[in-house]
């Protein structure tokens, strides 16, 4: 997984370079975006992410999100954009019996719903004699955790009863009596880094990906890595 997870991030900064070279190498003026070409965007993301602890594995979760960014021009002479934005997250994960170290008729499940403001600084490429741009971004994202919950599911044979049962309890995750102690309670906010970048075509839809880590502990000891995958309807 952090082989991939670097891969990913050498793709990343391998398309920034080349956008970079292609700018420095062009004449061409019109290739440059300007303060004319700030745009909004609603946007759809994919987020397989991680929880990684300082000691032992790592669990992967996978996160949906939905947002509005707007870009915002910082020089009337130079393609630099501040975009900044507003979405909600849902996350999720489940473990088995045997993955959670419980018997093999119980079960975990995992979901919590974020708001987020992802803030990036972004240099807009146009590509000469095209609609397309290149623009490779990198930012912070602010986190708050609206809520979590972490279901306990049982099922099995009670033969003193001579019946199936099937029961569940639901622990909040962000409650220090429900998670039995500080350092396993989750925290509300989270602050992360995050690098990129996203082709707009047409000015109608954009395309991007990006890697991230946070800065700051979702429990104690226990960090989250995010890979995003982006589609945006521009306007």
């Amino acid at each position: 997984m952090k082989k991939a997870r670097f891969c990913a991030v050498l793709v990343l900064l391998t398309v920034c370079a080349t956008s970079f070279a292609q700018f420095t190498n062009s004449s061409s003026v019109s290739s440059s975006a300007s303060g004319s070409d700030e745009w909004s965007s609603f946007w759809v993301e994919y987020n397989p992410s991680s929880l990684n602890p300082s000691k032992g594995d790592n669990q992967s979760f996978t996160g949906l999100s939905a947002g509005f960014s707007r870009a915002f021009s910082l020089s009337s002479s130079s393609p630099l954009f501040l975009e900044g934005g507003l979405g909600i997250q849902y996350s999720f994960f489940s473990l088995d019996g045997e993955e959670a170290d419980l018997d093999e008729d119980e079960s975990i499940k995992f979901n919590w719903l974020s708001l987020k403001v992802p803030v990036n600084f972004v240099y807009r490429y146009n590509l000469p004699n095209s609609n397309i741009s290149l623009c490779p971004f990198a930012g912070v994202t602010l986190r708050f955790n609206l809520f979590g919950k972490m279901k306990y599911e049982y099922e099995g044979y009670d033969y003193e009863e001579d019946e199936y049962y099937d029961d569940s309890e639901e622990l909040d995750l962000f409650d220090k009596d429900d998670m039995g102690s500080k350092d396993a309670t989750w925290k509300r906010f989270q602050i992360g880094w995050q690098i990129g970048a996203k082709a707009l075509f047409n000015n109608k839809v954009s395309l991007g990906v990006s890697y991230g880590s946070d800065f700051s502990e979702i429990v104690k000891k226990t960090k989250i890595n995010t890979t995003t995958v982006s589609l945006g309807f521009i306007f």
